[in-house]
């Protein structure tokens, strides 16, 4: 999570400050706490943060505090903190807190330090990041400059795909990795190879052929759009039969990966939006106007909530998702594009699928065997994407489902 990277950041940060204490070593704090203001006791002089990891509540003792700092939202280091009270502390803030076990209580800790990142200013960091990203750009990286910092990536435009030059030379790097494709980590410039799915955030050029990048997220994503052969019974895996391929791939799904299904009028416009003349049946559909007897045809969506495939999605080779050989539609509105409208489907558990089902699964492909996809999400009841799409439109046709990767839904999870 975005704070779990921060607070490892703070960590390295505090431990100059802690060399500069003259304490004996054997008074130094001995428990770390990362997590969420929960209730706040201004007359006990106590607050109760819910742990990260654990979920545990703990009461943080604040009487004998000596460090109480305040750091804006995206800090590293504690140069710009300023300090602070134990009133200062809110319900929804988040803090790292070092201190030591309390003697009457088991999940009672004696603050020595609390590092306090203000809920209402990461709200408001978030809701500018999700700003940004929603004008990022999303691409396949095709060669890279390392004596330069730069990268050569092909996004696609409303102009079709086109070749951007990239400068990373101050970018904030993050990437996903294999073992956790949902979980971003800070990464450096070498991590960033040939093929790679990347989204910027940067300063365009006039001309769009440039961008001075601000922020890069890259990973290694693979997408196979195919249907459900086999299930393990402990829902940990499952054998799928690529359309592209032909062949069985191996999905394995971890407690992070999401399981999601399109509603069938969703999926039936989206299967309109790949091709208008797709007569597929939207269940309890009236037979249109002047139809054959026993055929339906599901509504098409108003044109105007629609823009064609131009951007947005994520990691997908391009904006929108759109990969080389076709796109994806982009949904115009405050809520923006299609991987938001993704992103905000219920998850479901993996034992409500069954063989033949069809899916689009995102991931990284597994270093040791390529026929093996770690899962971050699995999108199913796509059979109607499936029956309207072209050959052409079928090789890219997973590129969308990797926009959860990467989408401003994960930002929360972002560094």
């Amino acid at each position: 999570m975005k704070f779990q990277f921060l607070a490892v950041c703070l960590f390295a940060a505090i431990f100059p400050l802690a060399g500069q204490d003259t304490t004996p070593a054997q008074t130094k704090p001995t428990e770390h706490i990362l997590g969420t203001v929960s209730t706040v006791d201004t007359s006990a002089g106590t607050v109760s943060v819910k742990e990260d990891k654990t979920g545990t509540l703990y009461s943080i003792q604040l009487q004998n505090t000596k460090t109480l700092l305040k750091v804006p939202p995206g800090a590293t280091d504690l140069k710009s903190a300023t300090r602070i009270t134990a009133n200062d502390l809110a319900p929804g803030d988040r803090v790292d807190v070092r201190g030591f076990k309390a003697e009457s209580d088991p999940n009672g800790i004696a603050a020595r330090s609390v590092i306090l990142m203000s809920g209402r200013d990461v709200q408001q960091m978030r809701q500018q990041e999700a700003t940004a990203w929603q004008r990022s750009t999303g691409g396949v990286v095709n060669s890279i400059d390392t004596a330069g910092q730069k990268l050569m990536i092909t996004a696609r435009t409303p102009e079709g795909p086109k070749p951007i030059t990239v400068d990373a030379g101050k970018a904030q790097l993050i990437r996903y990795s294999p073992e956790h494709p949902q979980t971003p980590s800070p990464s450096q410039f070498a991590d960033i190879q040939v093929g790679d799915q990347v989204k910027i955030i940067g300063e365009k050029s006039s001309d769009d052929a440039s961008i001075t990048a601000q922020k890069i997220y890259s990973g290694s994503f693979r997408t196979v759009a195919g249907t459900i052969s086999s299930l393990s019974a402990d829902g940990k895996s499952m054998v799928i039969k690529d359309l592209a391929t032909k062949q069985p791939v191996t999905v394995t799904l971890e407690n992070e990966s999401a399981v999601r299904r399109l509603p069938p009028p969703m999926a039936y416009m989206l299967a309109r939006r790949f091709n208008p003349d797709f007569k597929g049946a939207l269940p309890g559909a009236e037979p249109t106007s002047g139809a054959p007897a026993g055929v339906t045809n599901a509504p098409a969506p108003p044109t105007h909530e629609w823009n064609h495939p131009e951007g947005g999605g994520g990691p997908g080779a391009a904006p929108g998702g759109g990969g080389p050989g076709g796109g994806f539609p982009r949904m115009r509105g405050a809520n923006g594009d299609l991987s938001q409208m993704l992103d905000r489907l219920p998850k479901m558990a993996v034992t409500d699928l069954k063989s033949g089902d069809a899916v689009i699964v995102s991931g990284s492909p597994s270093p040791a065997n390529k026929t093996v996809v770690l899962a971050s999400n699995v999108i199913a009841g796509v059979e109607p994407i499936f029956q309207s799409a072209s050959p052409r439109q079928m090789q890219s046709l997973g590129d969308w489902g990797n926009s959860l990767n990467m989408s401003e839904g994960a930002m929360g999870q972002q560094p």
